[in-house]
This record gives C-alpha cells, sequence and structure tokens, in this order.
C-alpha cells in the first residue's frame, strides 16, 4: 500500500481524536449540544470510513456498515462484543442523522463516554492493524 492510503487513514484517526478528546456531555447552550452531536456523529462515520478502508485493503468485499464491522472482527480475530459495541455506535449515528421523531437527547447525552472509549479502543486496534498491513 502507498503513502497516499496511510495518510488517508492518518487523517480520520487524527479527526477522531481531536473531536472527541475534549468531548464532555456537559452542555450550557444549544450551540455547544450541536457541537457535541456534530462531534459524535461526524467521529462515527469516520470510524465507519476506517472499518470500510480496513476491509477492502485486506480484501474483503467492502458491503453495508454491519457486514463490513462483523466480517474485520470475524477477520482480525477480535473480541465479538467489539463488533457489537461498534454497531451500536453506529446506530447511535443513525439517531444522530436523521433525527428521529422522538429523538432521545439525554440517549446520546449519556453515551458520550461510552463512545468515546470505544472509538479510542477501536483506534488502538486500528493502529496496530495498519502496522501489520503497511509493513508488507
Amino acid at each position: 500500500m502507498d503513502d497516499l492510503r496511510l495518510k488517508r487513514y492518518k487523517d480520520k484517526i487524527n479527526y477522531i481524536i481531536d473531536k472527541i478528546k475534549d468531548l464532555s456531555r456537559e452542555t450550557k447552550t444549544e450551540l455547544e449540544k450541536d457541537g457535541l452531536f456534530y462531534a459524535l456523529q461526524t467521529s462515527i462515520e469516520a470510524m465507519m470510513d476506517i472499518i470500510a478502508m480496513l476491509n477492502k485493503d485486506l480484501g474483503i468485499p467492502v458491503k453495508d456498515d454491519a457486514a463490513n464491522i462483523s466480517r474485520i472482527i470475524e477477520k482480525e480475530k477480535l473480541e465479538p462484543i467489539l463488533g457489537e459495541d461498534l454497531k451500536k455506535a453506529n446506530g447511535l449515528r443513525n439517531i444522530l442523522v436523521h433525527r428521529y421523531n422522538d429523538f432521545d437527547e439525554e440517549l446520546i447525552f449519556n453515551s458520550v463516554e461510552d463512545v468515546k472509549t470505544l472509538l479510542f479502543k477501536w483506534l488502538d486496534i486500528v493502529e496496530g492493524i495498519l502496522d501489520e498491513v503497511f509493513e508488507h
């Protein structure tokens, strides 16, 4: 794989880190709340982009988000619960994107720390996979 592809991964990783490192469920204004929701949404989207990219680069056919998660978990022999957590985070992203009628803001606020922990854990795993993929 080339340096440009690795740079795309690094850009997405850095984007996620920048968006979530100081993220707090505490918001004082509508603008802060919107910023929180946007940071979560786009960080999870970047995570899904990384998963699709890894699938492609590992020779796994790219499908829908849930299938991509399942396939990378299986291929890398990762804990199945990680895959379930990634799928839940993607569901949260869908809620944020579509702002469904019964949109429960507390669900989002209560998920902030769990999503941050999940994304940081996932990024550690991604770094390991990238080290393997790009050293060959």
